[in-house]
């Protein structure tokens, strides 16, 4: 209401608007003071909008909290409380919701059947030693043009690593089956079991990716049927990775991609 008789005061005379609205005169002239105030929070809002600016609304509190600390650690000055950061950052609306947003995802489960496999990990993605649980998955990139690039990933539990990628233009056996081969190559040997995780897309159930599994001393897993939980740690590296990276479909064509 005072914002109100302040934006009209240059049309109206006080007395009459105070008059006609439902407000005294009091308490417009307590809130004319705090409106004139300085709010001793400007410079922290300041650093933490550009921080989110400068990141294209991807960072959340939690990513945002560690850097706008890590800037008043570098000026010897008293960090401010994550509390208050995510406060600050609640009241001027700067929510990431680049993670909730729904896409139409490739389908690596169409296609020739095969033999599927007993889901090995069941949501249980910890490891304390390397090598010992892996997760595989393969995600499609769309350029401007329509243009269509696809990466597969294998992605160790235990360090979180990418031990091998493979980016192609055609979701293919061949495309497939490269960071495996690799893998099986390089793998070196650990004295426990090593499990490959990965959905029940036909690749994963073609006799070609068993044989190489064979030939590393792999166990093979496999998610339930559209239950993409079960592979969650790849669905959020993708998920991350979509967000994080340049839009896809600012390039003009798959090359670009």
């Amino acid at each position: 209401m005072s914002q109100v008789i302040i934006s009209l005061r240059a049309r109206y005379k006080l007395a009459d608007l105070i008059e006609a609205l439902p407000i005294s005169m009091s308490v417009f002239q307590y809130w004319q003071k705090k409106f004139k105030a300085i709010d001793p929070d400007e410079e922290l809002k300041q650093r933490i909008k550009s921080i989110y600016v400068k990141n294209d609304g991807n960072y959340g509190g939690r990513r945002v909290v560690p850097e706008v600390r890590a800037l008043y650690q570098t000026e010897n000055r008293k960090m401010p409380n994550h509390k208050k950061i995510q406060r600050l950052m609640h009241e001027m609306r700067l929510i990431c919701l680049k993670y909730s947003k729904r896409i139409k995802k490739y389908d690596s489960s169409k296609g020739p059947k095969g033999k599927k496999a007993k889901n090995r990990f069941k949501q249980r993605f910890q490891s304390d030693r390397p090598l010992q649980k892996l997760v595989c998955d393969v995600t499609e990139l769309r350029a401007k043009n329509g243009d269509k690039v696809y990466l597969e990933i294998i992605k160790d539990l235990y360090s979180n690593r990418i031990l091998e990628q493979e980016l192609g233009v055609h979701p293919n056996l061949k495309f497939s089956l490269a960071p495996l081969k690799r893998l099986v190559a390089s793998l070196p040997h650990t004295g426990y079991q090593v499990t490959l995780h990965t959905d029940q897309g036909w690749q994963y159930q073609h006799k070609a990716w068993r044989h190489f599994l064979r030939k590393g001393h792999i166990c093979q897993s496999m998610s339930r049927r559209a239950t993409c939980l079960d592979n969650a740690a790849c669905e959020s590296f993708f998920n991350k990775l979509k967000t994080e990276m340049p839009a896809a479909n600012q390039c003009k064509n798959g090359k670009e991609l």
